[in-house]
């Protein structure tokens, strides 16, 4: 069944979102009212944001690079959203940290976003270490290699959010075999 009759099966009133500009595919769909819950569609693509048709689907999708790595370890989940309860994949978080530090380095002309991919990859793993003891470092093997150069531009931020989690610096700077002063 196509992404979209699927969607709206669910009887909630999706509409599809026009692209940028209007000549480009729909990519995701939208409750109404400006903060009604938006579902994007993504897949693996070599360039942040170019729009691929997903035939399977009847529908396109936003490419994500690395995104098959993102998902490579996904976890069961659910979500509740009203009276709805939907299964879905989340990614190991380990892995979600890496790939917000790859994706704000990557960005382009959205300096906001960089920032808040920063920050989110920066809590998640102080959330991580100092709840889990998770080792940072220790996932950092399983990173695509042509992800590194790109995450390890990021330290410097990290060292700045990170100030009061120096357990959590410290796996960063263990992992990226980083140099003091950078």
């Amino acid at each position: 069944m196509p992404f979209l009759q699927t969607i709206q099966a669910t009887k909630l009133k999706f509409v599809p979102v026009p692209g940028m500009p209007s000549s480009v595919p729909s990519t995701s769909v939208k409750l109404p009212g400006a903060d009604g819950l938006r579902v994007e569609v993504l897949t693996s693509g070599a360039n942040l944001g170019q729009v691929a048709s997903l035939p399977e689907l009847d529908w396109y999708a936003q490419t994500i690079p690395f995104f098959d790595y993102l998902l490579g370890d996904s976890r069961p989940a659910a979500l509740l959203a009203g009276g709805h309860c939907v299964t879905l994949n989340l990614p190991a978080p380990e892995r979600f940290v890496w790939h917000k530090l790859y994706a704000s380095a990557s960005r382009v002309g959205f300096a906001e976003k960089s920032v808040k991919d920063t920050l989110q990859a920066a809590t998640l793993a102080a959330v991580l270490v100092e709840q889990d003891d998770a080792e940072i470092a220790a996932s950092l093997r399983e990173v695509p290699r042509a992800m590194v150069p790109a995450i390890k531009t990021r330290l410097p931020g990290l060292r700045r959010l990170l100030v009061d989690h120096p357990q959590t610096l410290a796996q960063f700077e263990l992992a990226l075999g980083a140099d003091q002063s950078l």
